[in-house]
């Protein structure tokens, strides 16, 4: 066991245990490197200043990891009432660079600026100060999703108050209603929002995305879910109404119960933007029913495009030159800050909105800090070194539990402090239902196959060689806290088995040849393809590695192929992979807001691209199952879930759901709920240890990065 060691005698050891285990492998494979009603804010009534922060002392966390404390997910509050914070200070106040701004008549006062009813953010700690560069750093434009999260606004999002408690709350949206039996949806827009460049957001805009964008084939071939509802076996289209310039009403066909906790998770509009909405003002002029189609398409070809339509994407994902707004620094936005300097300039600068609609309860309009500097970094050792040095303000994105021990070993060398979080997921590997190789893929769809598979994997071992500890050895599953966690999914086929292993493979008749390796059935050596995107080094590919060795135990060979995350993706999409170790089963604190990956339908989670394309409706590579294969029991499951308006009897169908992960298992989990590491500088304020990671609560983003400051006082 490693715990305590420094990171480079614990990597040094793990490389000797490896070697070893490598040695020992048998033949001669060689070891490769639900929903609620929304509340409102209260108009706000200012009194009084603000009162004296503590002084700055660095927090420290324990470095060995039996002082970590077992952190759960948090308990999910969706039914009671979220009490509106509201603003204490006489007036509203501003940073000094807006400030400077407004005297030279560049920039209408804060007061203007601001909404009538701004929403109120209470800080996580205490009120903040104005100023700094916050820096930060990402690996590409194919790390968007990450960095977004940084700054993403939807209509509704999660709230969490500590790190125990999670709910959802009106956000863009003044407040939401919806009718008795969940299929009338009426949102609220706060009077005198305004986009970055001063113009103020209206119903006009919901009007042009819904009607002209996401609702046009040619730009979006698939509705998003705000617009598109499964309702048996059809997909059928909302009806969008506004009987306001601030008021979007939608009635669905069905009941949709979910649509809350779904919204927020994002999507439906602008990339890390509120659904139903976009700028209108600034986007009429590239599109076609408003601007001469011929000059669109030229400049789409003077840029390298096609056609106008991919100005704004390529099948709805809303990720061309015009339309995305991390490389479109002219696109108005509703963020705290907006991309100034794009990629692949290095770094890529975000600079704050002087229209941003929030304020905390002393009166500051927010962001506290004015500017974001993302650095670009090719590999966690560049990361590691940087952190090391002093050079990263506060970071999430990267970090796993294989850096833990080098985080808290240099803490006081890099001035921060290492706070942990806990990670909703499950580290997997995924073996692909319709992967190109029809023998493969046959028996990748071999309940048994997969069994073996899972059965031949050393969990605890894994865990502690490789993660010191910092995790649980199960099976993928919801994580401890989730309104959906089942014990039985954690430790279904995930016993160190390798003997019944060898047993259900030889059942299948999967004979081993002379070199230990067995044969497929068309007779040639079974041989599996894992890509995977971690780099050299890593504590993932150490875990690959013994992975391989596992499963070269019972005669089956892996051969470890690292792809860029842009091929992948791409791959992925066209399900041209045999298994793939990319992404770990996420998303498993509230399961319901987001179970693309339990559906099939992730494909970064390729356990069924094709199958998943083809009950989606996605413009992707799409394959039919069988009548009777299991996942249409899934869908079926899902189909009714997502309608059921009694939440018991709709907990009740998910968790048929669950059982039928259990029976299979679709894939092979190894170790999750590990510890996240959390770097912040000492004086990077309003964060806090102890919060669940993850994609469906918007990782850093479910503490609100707007409300993070530098303190240089006290």
């Amino acid at each position: 066991m490693l715990r305590g060691k420094s990171l480079g005698s614990a990597a040094i050891q793990r490389r000797r245990f490896l070697t070893l285990a490598a040695a020992s492998a048998a033949g001669t494979v060689v070891i490769a490197c639900g929903g609620s009603t929304g509340s409102s804010a209260s108009p706000s009534t200012p009194s009084s200043a603000v009162a004296t922060a503590p002084a700055v002392k660095p927090t420290t966390q324990p470095t060995s990891q039996a002082a970590i404390p077992p952190q759960a997910a948090p308990k999910l509050d969706l039914t009671s009432p979220v009490a509106a914070a509201t603003v204490t200070a006489s007036k509203y106040k501003e940073a000094p660079t807006l400030a400077s701004l407004v005297a030279a008549s560049k920039l209408p006062p804060v007061e203007k600026r601001l909404p009538d009813n701004p929403r109120v953010l209470t800080p996580l700690e205490e009120a903040g100060e104005f100023g700094g560069t916050w820096h930060h750093s990402y690996t590409g434009l194919a790390d968007n999703l990450g960095v977004g999260k940084l700054l993403e606004e939807f209509l509704i999002e999660w709230d969490a108050p500590d790190p125990n408690t999670i709910r959802i709350i009106a956000n863009f949206a003044e407040k939401w209603e919806q009718s008795a039996d969940g299929t009338t949806f009426t949102f609220h827009l706060r009077k005198g929002l305004k986009w970055s460049d001063g113009q103020e957001v209206t119903t006009d805009d919901a009007k042009f995305m819904v009607d002209d964008v996401l609702l046009n084939k040619d730009l979006v071939p698939a509705p998003p879910f705000v617009l598109r509802q499964k309702v048996g076996s059809k997909y059928e289209i909302a009806k969008v109404s506004y009987p306001d310039a601030y008021t979007i009403q939608v009635n669905y066909p069905a009941p949709y119960p979910l649509l809350p906790i779904q919204m927020a998770v994002g999507g439906g509009g602008l990339l890390n933007g509120p659904a139903f909405l976009a700028p209108s003002h600034y986007l009429k002029q590239f599109h076609a029913k408003y601007t001469d189609q011929t000059k669109l398409d030229a400049l789409a070809k003077s840029k390298g495009y096609a056609t106008w339509t991919d100005l704004w994407g390529k099948a709805g994902n809303m990720e061309g030159p015009i339309a995305f707004w991390f490389i479109n620094p002219d696109l108005p936005v509703v963020n705290p800050w907006k991309v100034e300097v794009a990629p692949p300039s290095d770094p890529m600068v975000f600079v704050r909105n002087p229209y941003y609609w929030q304020v905390d309860t002393a009166g500051n309009q927010l962001p506290y800090i004015d500017q974001i500097n993302n650095a670009l970094y090719q590999n966690a050792e560049v990361l590691k070194l940087w952190i090391a040095g002093g050079k990263i303000d506060c970071q999430i994105r990267g970090l796993d539990a294989g850096t833990y021990t080098f985080l808290k070993e240099n803490e006081k060398k890099g001035d921060y402090r290492t706070l942990s979080w806990r990670a909703a997921s499950t580290d997997t590997v995924f073996f692909s239902l319709n992967a190109p190789d029809a023998v493969l893929a046959k028996l990748f769809d071999t309940k048994e196959f997969r069994q073996a598979l899972n059965l031949a994997v050393n969990r605890d071992e894994l865990l502690q060689i490789v993660w010191n500890g910092l995790g649980v050895a199960r099976q993928y599953g919801p994580v401890k806290g989730s309104p959906e966690y089942d014990e039985e999914m954690t430790k279904v086929w995930a016993q160190y088995d390798p003997k019944t292993a060898n047993d259900l493979l030889d059942k299948l008749s999967l004979k081993k040849g002379s070199d230990g390796v067995r044969l497929r059935p068309d007779g040639k050596p079974l041989e599996i393809v894992v890509e995977h995107m971690s780099t050299p080094g890593s504590p993932d590919v150490d875990g690959l590695s013994l992975l391989k060795k596992y499963w070269a135990a019972i005669g089956v060979k892996i051969d470890l192929h690292y792809e860029q995350r842009a091929l992948l993706n791409q791959r992925q999409h066209n399900a041209e992979i045999q298994a793939c170790y990319a992404f770990p089963w996420a998303r498993c604190s509230v399961i319901k807001a987001d179970p693309a990956i339990w559906l099939g339908t992730a494909d970064d989670h390729s356990w069924a691209p094709a199958y998943g394309h083809w009950y989606s409706g996605s413009p992707y590579k799409q394959v039919q199952p069988p009548p009777d294969h299991p996942i249409r029991q899934i869908w079926k499951l899902w189909d009714q879930t997502q309608v059921e308006p009694d939440e018991s009897k709709r907990n009740a169908l998910f968790q048929q759901l669950i059982d039928v992960h259990k029976a299979q298992p679709f894939a092979v989990g190894t170790v999750g709920e590990k510890v996240v590491p959390v770097v912040a500088k000492n004086n990077f304020r309003n964060i806090k240890t102890g919060f669940i990671q993850d994609n469906t609560t918007r990782d850093l983003g479910l503490i609100n990065p707007q409300q993070f400051f530098f303190k240089t006082s006290g």
